[in-house]
């Protein structure tokens, strides 16, 4: 059984199985990430996946999970954020309702 190591940002170094790991690739091509639990303490993982460790994992049999967000996800990063003003106005909006 093939084994690499990581780390748990809470444990420190372990070592993982490829089963362990979920390869995430954003289809909007913002990058290739991978996901994993550690054994020791249970928190969820997530770090940058290079180029290597990409073709590592296929060539092992573990193709990427291709996440392709929603338009609505590009649409947002095109408006400005809200503002406390906008946050005001919809409160006065939603008070006049009533």
């Amino acid at each position: 059984m093939v084994r690499v190591k990581s780390r748990c940002w809470r444990c420190g170094e372990i070592s993982l199985s490829l089963q362990d790991i979920i390869l995430v690739e954003h289809g909007d091509g913002e990058g290739t990430f991978y996901t994993f639990i550690c054994g020791t303490c249970g928190g969820a993982q997530a770090y940058p996946a290079d180029a290597r460790f990409v073709d590592f994992m296929r060539m092992n049999g573990a193709p990427p999970v291709i996440l392709n967000p929603p338009i609505e996800y590009k649409e947002a990063r095109e408006e400005p954020p809200l503002s406390w003003d906008d946050l005001l106005d919809l409160h006065l909006l939603l008070e006049e309702g009533r």
